[in-house]
């Protein structure tokens, strides 16, 4: 038998509902106006800008017609997300490929291919293998597969690109179970191109596979008292290279103990670098870091990629 004690049940009394209805009509006023003011700041502080990039560039890029481009000016937070993203994806990549070539150009590229073609991996072949120790070494090999390429490729490279060639593109290979071929695991291209109706730079990260776009991100940059966006990448070679004396340009990026590396510079649409004080250099000319001193703060998504992952 249940004692009448054991059955009382506690409950709200009419004056605590009410106190309580009206507490959560105060915080549900409140979360509205808050979510009002981000609505409100998030239009204001963000633009959408129509870009003309050309007929030609659209197409190369994104396989589109027309020559128009929406796209967030910077800075934006949220277009940032998707830098790190393909930041993330690009170290991913690294991670399974078996060397690395970084190449800086000014035209578009349309060096795509899954494979190349590696002659000295044929049976019984008798070509000597080509020493693909540098970038430059790839872009003869390149040359000599793909004749467009050196149109494209046309700048000899070392270590840091020339100016007149601020774009680049990223070649990640990979082995392969056919020794007369060379895999090509993604090609990732980064490339800033003038505005015909804008002042300013339309920044473009993209990743293809076997010739297809598989990723990208893009933001727009406005002109502003800053310096450029280059170089976008800086090799570091072997300081088992110093055995040969080549000049101070040279021999100062000779300085990896191990695994020669890149470091390589994506937009980040979080910054607009234009609009970043230039900084006047203070590194000696002797240091490699008097080539890339003024790239401070210009970009939040720095990548140090090894020449030869696996090794």
């Amino acid at each position: 038998m249940i004692s009448s004690s054991q059955q009382h049940v506690q409950a709200w009394t009419f004056v605590e509902m009410l106190v309580a209805i009206s507490l959560s009509a105060i915080f549900m006023g409140a979360a509205s106006l808050v979510l009002g003011s981000i609505t409100v700041n998030s239009r204001r502080l963000t633009s959408v800008v129509e870009v003309d990039i050309g007929e030609s560039n659209k197409l190369n890029f994104y396989g589109q017609t027309g020559s128009m481009v929406h796209v967030y000016s910077a800075p934006n937070f949220g277009k940032a997300a998707f830098a790190q993203e393909m930041r993330d994806l690009m170290l991913d990549d690294a991670s399974r490929s078996s060397s690395i070539f970084c190449l800086p150009r000014q035209l578009n590229n349309t060096i795509r291919p899954e494979f190349l073609r590696y002659v000295a991996g044929d049976v019984d072949a008798t070509t000597p293998r080509p020493r693909l120790d540098s970038p430059e070494a790839f872009r003869s090999f390149l040359g000599g597969l793909e004749p467009l390429s050196t149109s494209i490729y046309d700048s000899v490279i070392r270590n840091v690109p020339a100016a007149s060639r601020p774009n680049t593109s990223i070649y990640m290979l990979a082995p392969d179970s056919d020794p007369s071929y060379i895999r090509i695991l993604a090609v990732y291209e980064i490339d800033l191109t003038p505005g015909t109706n804008v002042s300013g730079d339309y920044a473009s990260v993209r990743r293809y596979k076997n010739g297809a776009l598989t990723n990208y991100y893009d933001v727009f940059y406005e002109n502003g008292s800053g310096d450029a966006f280059r170089p976008g990448f800086v090799t570091f070679e072997s300081s088992a290279r110093n055995a040969v004396t080549e000049g101070q340009a040279i021999d100062r990026f000779k300085v990896s103990d191990g695994n020669p590396f890149y470091l390589v510079w994506l937009p980040d649409p979080a910054i607009n670098p234009y609009k970043v004080t230039a900084g006047a250099p203070t590194d000696p000319t002797s240091s490699p870091r008097r080539a890339y001193e003024h790239m401070a703060g210009k970009s939040s998504f720095l990548v140090a990629l090894p020449m030869f992952p696996n090794l």
